[in-house]
């Protein structure tokens, strides 16, 4: 055997370079065609040959049938077979389950409100520094040639045909949509809202000097000023919101101790209302349409700090009367009146985590469903949760909602994007 191999080397250095070569050529190329055919023994042949005996190999063509995907809950042969894996449904109505919930305006839409047709909605476009209508079709209205660019807030009229405009240069200006009149108001002027009528403002003077601050009151071209009451050191006290019964210009509020606020309504006559005690920080109200009662929120330890829904009587005799919760845990930003002021409704936080009341931003990426309570019984029930209309995965916080006159849709602003979306209530 030694001899052979001694042979086999010096055959092998007697080759020339070139033959080499041709020789290690020649050995892979032999290396591999074992290799594949092994590979095609042990891997394929029982694929492709053809069946053994009498069995069905249905013309050759290999049995991929997939298992039965049916659930029968009851296992056996006389079960429900009707029970099947499905993808997640979503409503198209707001039937109290996931909800489609469709853009309608993909860009940043600012300061929304109900238009005065009462179906479609008008909003702000600081790209373009003008505003707009849009309906639940996404068709889309200039509202007005005038161009107004670095709009930082916006005070809308009861009928949306007027608005004091904040600007970032800290002008404020009263533009009328109908007649295309645009009045400069001071600059010391701020905290606006309209008058039931639409024919006054009220508002917080707030100069320098303390002794010259006022809450106060207008016509709409900002002449006939007179104020109401003083606000030295405690404007941010003081929230001026004209009650729809024009009884109240503003509420007064002022922690009596760490726990509970003293609340008094402003009268805009001297009038000297009643006050009440409402529990826990953060208060904040709106009034109800007809200004008899007023919803509120507050956030305590024991609501783990997130804001939690109330109601209260806030009109005449009976103010601070029937001070009730509505267990919905929830702020009052978040909630709209219908226009008949018999529903409300709110987007309320699904599992918000500790601290929404005192970092109210924490909640734009927490899912919410969206809930409707009748002002008139007391019920309330949840109608529906704003899902994507492809995968039904509930979507980020709804802020500045707002409903139809007939209560057919609901609008509202995607918190983490400023798109606009609607949900349709009623078919």
């Amino acid at each position: 055997m030694r001899d052979l191999v001694e042979r086999f080397q010096r055959w092998l250095e007697g080759l020339s370079d070139s033959q080499r070569r041709l020789l290690l050529a020649g050995s892979l190329l032999l290396t591999a065609l074992v290799l594949g055919f092994l590979i095609y023994w042990v891997f394929f042949r029982s694929l492709i040959g053809g069946p053994a005996g009498n069995e069905n190999a249905n013309n050759g063509v290999p049995n991929l049938n997939l298992p039965d995907i049916l659930l029968n809950l009851n296992d056996n042969a006389n079960g429900n077979v009707n029970a099947v894996n499905a993808l997640p449904t979503v409503d198209v109505y707001a039937l109290g389950g996931d909800t489609l919930s469709q853009v309608i305006y993909d860009g940043d839409a600012e300061n929304v409100t109900l238009a005065g047709n009462g179906g479609a909605v008008q909003y702000y476009d600081s790209v373009t520094g003008q505003f707009y209508t849009i309906d639940a079709n996404g068709n889309i209205t200039l509202l007005d040639d005038k161009v107004f660019k670095g709009v930082e807030d916006v005070t809308w009229s009861n009928q949306a045909d007027k608005a004091v405009l904040e600007l970032e240069d800290g002008y404020k200006v009263l533009y009328d949509f109908t007649t295309d009149t645009q009045y400069t108001l001071n600059k010391d002027m701020e905290e606006f809202d309209f008058s039931p009528t639409d024919d006054q403002i009220s508002f917080e003077y707030t100069p320098v000097n303390k002794e010259d601050r006022w809450l106060g009151v207008a016509n709409i071209d900002g002449s006939g000023a007179r104020g109401i009451e003083p606000l030295g050191d405690n404007a941010d006290l003081l929230n001026a919101q004209w009650s729809p019964s024009g009884q109240a210009v503003g509420v007064l509020n002022e922690y009596i101790d760490g726990d509970r606020k003293r609340v008094v309504p402003i009268g805009l006559n001297d009038e000297n209302f009643k006050e009440f005690i409402v529990s826990g920080r953060g208060f904040d109200y709106r009034w109800t349409n007809d200004g008899k009662q007023m919803i509120y929120s507050t956030y305590s330890a024991d609501s783990d700090y997130n804001s939690t829904l109330y109601i209260v009587d806030a009109y005449g005799d009976t103010i601070g009367a029937n001070n009730t919760s509505l267990d919905l845990q929830t702020s009052v930003d978040k909630c709209t009146f219908s226009s008949s002021g018999d529903h409300l409704y709110c987007a309320v936080p699904v599992d918000p985590p500790v601290g929404g009341g005192i970092a109210p931003d924490t909640l734009d990426t927490v899912r919410h469903d969206i809930y409707e309570v009748n002002l008139v019984t007391g019920q309330k029930q949840k109608i529906a949760t704003p899902a994507d209309s492809i995968s039904g995965t509930a979507l980020d916080a709804p802020s500045d909602l707002v409903v139809s006159d007939d209560e057919s849709v609901l609008y509202y602003r995607e918190a983490t994007t400023g798109q606009l979306r609607r949900i349709l209530l009623d078919n």
